[in-house]
Order: structure tokens, then C-alpha cells, then sequence
């Protein structure tokens, strides 16, 4: 008499275990991805072979908006390090990176 409504139940059911699978993929993805950017930034920050002292005083610029206006010379006295550029990208080499990585994503299977 009621097989129609155990049938919406066992569906529900059904919807429900996929949408818990799915929430745990995508947790399971996000902390992938949080690992590989700290892993990234840090590969970065060592790439640069700056001290602490000089890395806090390039973040402090570029967090102050001045490091957008050219070199930025070291105030230390017992390094000679001096840091000219920016860190953003030509558009040109972000829209390969995006490509690059669309083809990473589409090879992976979950």
C-alpha cells in the first residue's frame, strides 16, 4: 500500500549518501589543494634565498602597496641582497597556467 513512499525514501536515502560522498571529496580536495599552495609558497620564499628579516620586510612592503612602485633595496647592512620586479605575471603566461592546469585536472579521476 505505501510502496510508492518507500520508494521516495530508499531515493532520498540514496541522495543523501551521494551528496555526503561528494562533501567528502571535496574536503579531501581542498585540503590537497592547501597542502600543495603551502608547499608551493614555501618552495617560493626558498627560491629567493632571502632571511626572515628580508622576506618580513618584502611582505611588509607588499602588503603597504609600495612594492608596486620598483626595487626595493635591502635595509640590512650585512647582506647586499636587493629586490627588483613584481610578482605579477604577463597575461600571456597566466592564460598558460590555466591551460596547463585544465589539462592536469581533466587527467585526474575521483
Amino acid at each position: 500500500m505505501y510502496e510508492k513512499l518507500d520508494k521516495l525514501r530508499d531515493e532520498v536515502k540514496r541522495c543523501e549518501k551521494r551528496v555526503a560522498d561528494a562533501q567528502s571529496k571535496l574536503k579531501a580536495a581542498q585540503e590537497k589543494l592547501k597542502e600543495g599552495e603551502a608547499s608551493q609558497i614555501l618552495s617560493d620564499v626558498g627560491a629567493l634565498k632571502m632571511s626572515p628579516e628580508e622576506l618580513a620586510r618584502v611582505l611588509e612592503l607588499v602588503k603597504s602597496g609600495q612594492l608596486n612602485q620598483g626595487a626595493v633595496a635591502n635595509t640590512s647592512t650585512d647582506t647586499k641582497t636587493t629586490y627588483t620586479g613584481s610578482y605579477s605575471q604577463d597575461e600571456e603566461d597566466l592564460d598558460e597556467t590555466d591551460e596547463e592546469n585544465k589539462e592536469d585536472t581533466e587527467d585526474e579521476t575521483y
